[in-house]
Formats: structure tokens, C-alpha cells, sequence
């Protein structure tokens, strides 16, 4: 019997000579190339952490306050200083005819028109003075503000980061427990069939396998919520499938060496929350101070600069009724003169 498996391993070992010397078959695509696992997208807790930065909603609303609270500043600085108007217009008015009535009319040149103001205005009153601090207290609030939402969006990530970590361990747990009870099964249906258990020993491990099974089931689809749920956090979609996302951090597990004092000290220091209140708490110091200062007289400072000009674009009209004039006054000149003599009165009308 040995000398025949010995045979047999020897013709399996060997290769087949037609196989091998066989270089005419034609080289076929790899249609199995579709059915290899994809492969996993690693995702660390400081690529979770900065993502979350660029894309969470609600931190990048907090982030869009600074900003506003940076033009509320420079808009405080530039209410201190005076402000400036100018101001010009044109016009052009055609060629036309003036009736007086009674059937005069007298033609009218084309002219433009032009006109410029100058204006400088400046107001110093106990709002625009507090106006500076007021405004900067508000920004330290909002930066404040944006600093604890930073915090707090790093604390989140980095808590449910945990909690996908602790769900795939529990997964990799109750693979080892599937297997585990796959082994349960096979030992107690070979028992079984040496007659050394009973078949209610291999129903029990039937149950067991199957409990084991639907808890695997369980574990995997709180790890892919988890996944899923870390993501939204994000802000972000799945780079990939959530069973081939990777979570690829560990952290070793230590003693917590902390001091309730050194705690309390150390958050009423730096709590994030705690300091902005503390910022918007100046801030409205700043508004009452504002408020009071409305009681306190205003100055004021105005100067302003004007001009206006007028071009007729047609001479000629203008001398024709010059001249026009000038010949109606001499006209009745000489008549006068022809009466005067006519009369002996004497003396003579000059033009």
C-alpha cells in the first residue's frame, strides 16, 4: 500500500511533458481578474482628523465667522477717519428758440454745462472711539469660538475613531469565535460518527456555529455603521466600499496619570468655551461703555468745495443778437435826436 501512494505522488509531482513543450496555445484574457478582492484604503486618525477640517459643515460655518469679525475691525479703525465725496456732472443742452410772446423769438445757441463738489466730512463721537475695542473683543470671541469648535471636531473624530476601532476588534473576536465553533462542529460530527457523541451534541454545536454566525453578521454591521458614521463626521463620501475602508491607527493602552487640581486649573485656563464667554463678556463691557458715551457731545468737522460752468458751442448767435442790440440802441438813438432837433430842444442823444 505504501509502495502505490508512493507511485502516486511521484505521477503528481510530475508535470505533464505535453503541457510543458506545448508553446502554439493561444494566450486568453484573465477572466478572473474581476472576481480578486478589491483592494483596502487605509485611513489614519491624523488624515480623519484633517479632512474634518476641510469639509465638516458645521465646523467650516463656525470658520466662516472670521472674516466678518476681521471687517468689523478695520470698519471700527475706518470710522476714525474723515470721509470724502466728490461729486460731478455734465450736460448739453441743443440749439433751439426763445418765445417772449407776442410773437418774439430769438434762436438760442447749443451749450454745455458743467459742475464739481468737493466734500470732506468728519465725526468723532464716543461710539466710533470705543468702536475699536468693542470690535476687537468680538474677534477674539469669534477666535475663540472657532478654536473650540477645532477642539471639539478633533475630540468627535478621534472618539468615534475609537469606537470604529473597538466595533472591527470586535469583529476580528468573533471571526475567532466562528472558527472556533466551525472546529466545535466538525469535532463533534467525527465523534458523532465514531460513536463517541450523540446527536444532540452535534445539534448543540449546530446552534452554537449558527449563534456565532448571526453575531459576526452583527458585529460587521456595527463596524460598517461606525465607518460610515466616522465618515459624516468627515463630511465626506466613501473613498471606497465601507468593508474595504481600512481603519489603520493603534493606540497602546496606558495609565492615566492626572491630578484633579492640575485639571481644574488646567480647563479653567484653557477651556475653549470658558475663554470665549470670557471674550464676549468684554465685548459687551465694550457695548455698555459704547452706550454711555452716546451722553458725551459730538464733533463734528464739514468743508465743502463747488463750481459751475456754462460754454455756448455757437458764438455767432451770441454776436448776431449783440449786434442785433447794438444797432436797435443806436437806431433809437438817432431817432431820438431827429425828434429833439425837430422840436428845438436841443442837446443831442449819443449812443
Amino acid at each position: 500500500m505504501k509502495r502505490w501512494l508512493g507511485v502516486l505522488a511521484l505521477v503528481w509531482i510530475l508535470p505533464v511533458p505535453g503541457a510543458a513543450q506545448d508553446t502554439t496555445q493561444v494566450r486568453r484574457p484573465d477572466t478572473t481578474a474581476a472576481l480578486r478582492p478589491a483592494s483596502s484604503v487605509a485611513l489614519s486618525l491624523a488624515d480623519a482628523i484633517a479632512q474634518a477640517r476641510r469639509n465638516s459643515p458645521a465646523y467650516r460655518q463656525v470658520l466662516n465667522n472670521e472674516n466678518p469679525a476681521k471687517w468689523g475691525v478695520r470698519n471700527a479703525y475706518g470710522n476714525l477717519l474723515p470721509s470724502v465725496s466728490v461729486s460731478g456732472d455734465m450736460g448739453y443742452t441743443g440749439e433751439g428758440e426763445s418765445n417772449f410772446g407776442g410773437g418774439f423769438v430769438r434762436p438760442t445757441s447749443a451749450f454745455l454745462t458743467s459742475a464739481y463738489n468737493l466734500g470732506f466730512f468728519w465725526q468723532l463721537d464716543g461710539r466710533t472711539i470705543s468702536g475699536p475695542g468693542q470690535q476687537k473683543a468680538l474677534k477674539h470671541a469669534t477666535d475663540e469660538d472657532i478654536s473650540g469648535a477645532s477642539i471639539a471636531l478633533q475630540a468627535e473624530i478621534t472618539i468615534q475613531y475609537l469606537n470604529a476601532l473597538q466595533t472591527a476588534a470586535q469583529v476580528d473576536v468573533t471571526r475567532q469565535q466562528v472558527l472556533r465553533n466551525s472546529d466545535f462542529l466538525k469535532l463533534a460530527k467525527a465523534r458523532y460518527e465514531v460513536g463517541q457523541a450523540t446527536l444532540l451534541d452535534v445539534r448543540q454545536a449546530e446552534v452554537i456555529k449558527g449563534q456565532s454566525d448571526v453575531a459576526l453578521l452583527r458585529a460587521t454591521y456595527l463596524n460598517s455603521e461606525a465607518k460610515l458614521d466616522l465618515l459624516r463626521r468627515m463630511g465626506v463620501e466613501p473613498p471606497a466600499p465601507v468593508e474595504l475602508i481600512v481603519l489603520s491607527d493603534s493606540f497602546p493602552v496606558q495609565a492615566a496619570e492626572f491630578k484633579l487640581d492640575e485639571l481644574l486649573a488646567l480647563a479653567e485656563e484653557q477651556n475653549p468655551s470658558l475663554r470665549s464667554l470670557r471674550a464676549r463678556q468684554s465685548a459687551a463691557t465694550w457695548g455698555v461703555r459704547a452706550a454711555k458715551s452716546e451722553f458725551l457731545p459730538t464733533l463734528q468737522f464739514r468743508a465743502g468745495w463747488s463750481g459751475f460752468t456754462q460754454e455756448f458751442t455757437n458764438g455767432d448767435v451770441l454776436l448776431d443778437e449783440e449786434l442785433g442790440r447794438s444797432q436797435a440802441l443806436a437806431a433809437d438813438c438817432s431817432y431820438n435826436n431827429e425828434v429833439r432837433t425837430a422840436l428845438n430842444l436841443g442837446g443831442r442823444v449819443t449812443d
